[in-house]
């Protein structure tokens, strides 16, 4: 019965399952006043990077100290996003209504743009949570690991783990929604952040949260 034992495999895989529910929930439930939304998802990173390094781990309480430490920055970026999105949302909008009055090379524009923005945004609250940097700052280094040639692939791997949820719903639709709201942020965020490990720490030039 050594499975059984605190500190076997099996134990520890079970305890970071726990912790993992708690965390999707808090961050649902952070994410509710939609405004929060980009609080809560820096401070589910934040304490998504301390598992993925087996940091001792306290899951509610680093949960609300990054939640609390980041929100001015993480609103601010989170709110930019949303007006981002939601203007591809009404050119497509346009497009889809309107679609036989434009070039077919402007379609093809809007969703190349819509795919580098949305690889570009996961990056963002990782990086909030891990450094202190200006806005700018923290602007700069998504763009960076986003566009360069050597983690092409694990930023398109990274999107793909995001958009799982997403499908899930779409397949088994609202029969899945339990699942999703127990561990439908959080288990995707941390195989995301098992790869972004390494890549994050040739860029330990800044002070680490």
């Amino acid at each position: 019965m050594d499975f059984l034992k605190i500190d076997s495999p099996f134990m520890k895989f079970l305890g970071t399952m726990a912790d993992l529910m708690i965390l999707n929930m808090l961050t649902v439930l952070c994410c509710v006043p939609i405004v929060t939304a980009g609080a809560s998802f820096t401070a589910m990173h934040y304490v998504l990077q301390k598992l993925v390094r087996g940091e001792e781990n306290y899951v509610s309480r680093q949960f609300f100290h990054s939640f609390k430490e980041n929100f001015v920055q993480s609103t601010i970026i989170w709110i930019g996003m949303v007006v981002v999105y939601g203007a591809l949302f009404v050119d497509w909008r346009i497009l889809r209504m309107q679609g036989d009055q434009f070039p077919g090379f402007l379609i093809i524009l809007l969703y190349g743009a819509a795919v580098i923005i949305f690889l570009y945004t996961l990056y963002i609250f990782p990086i909030l949570a891990r450094y202190k940097n200006t806005i700018r700052g923290i602007l700069k280094l998504a763009f960076s690991m986003t566009i360069m040639g050597s983690i092409t692939l694990r930023t398109l791997a990274a999107g793909i783990l995001y958009i799982v949820p997403f499908a899930i719903l779409l397949i088994y639709g609202w029969g899945s929604i339990p699942i999703l709201l127990l561990m439908g942020f959080t288990v995707p965020g941390f195989f995301r952040a098992m790869m972004y490990r390494g890549l994050f720490n040739k860029y330990e030039t800044r002070e680490e949260v």
